[in-house]
């Protein structure tokens, strides 16, 4: 896909969002590429670990992160 071709899809996006704060999101990455470059990495950065830690079998049940949340609250 072209630049043009890229530039014309997130245009039209753009249009149809009515997200003022993924609006603001992008308005900011596209404000500071080295920055939005830094955030993806990182981010896909996380987003490997995350596949690692399934892939090995390092996750937690919905309701041992309910029960952790609800000890999080009570102890905040």
């Amino acid at each position: 896909m072209t630049a043009l071709e890229l530039r014309t899809n997130l245009k039209r996006l753009i249009d149809k969002t009515e997200d003022t704060s993924l609006l603001e999101w992008l308005q900011e990455l596209l404000a500071a590429p080295d920055q939005g470059k830094a955030m993806a990495e990182d981010m896909l950065r996380v987003a490997r670990l995350s596949d690692e830690d399934i892939a090995t079998g390092r996750t937690h049940s919905i309701e041992e992160v309910k029960q952790w949340m609800t000890e999080q609250k009570r102890k905040g």
